[in-house]
């Protein structure tokens, strides 16, 4: 029962971890990027030569949105 709820629980997490990171972030990144770059990044939307351009855009948005908030915090 342990190993159901743990693995439960595991699934869980990941998929709110997913779709928050990279739904929701990418979204706010997805502008942050285009405008630090001036239009060229990133070119579109679905991945390309392997890069997984998503997650870096939703790292963007994070570093951007966690800076956000320590300037109304101080």
């Amino acid at each position: 029962m342990e190993v159901i709820v743990e693995l439960l629980s595991t699934y869980v997490r990941i998929l709110v971890v997913e779709i928050l990171f990279l739904s929701v972030f990418y979204w706010v990144g997805w502008p942050v990027c285009k405008a630090i770059t001036f239009g060229r990044y990133p070119n579109s939307l679905a991945l390309s030569n392997g890069k997984n351009r998503d997650a870096m855009v939703s790292l963007v948005s994070v570093i951007v949105s966690l800076g956000i908030f320590l300037c109304f915090i101080y």
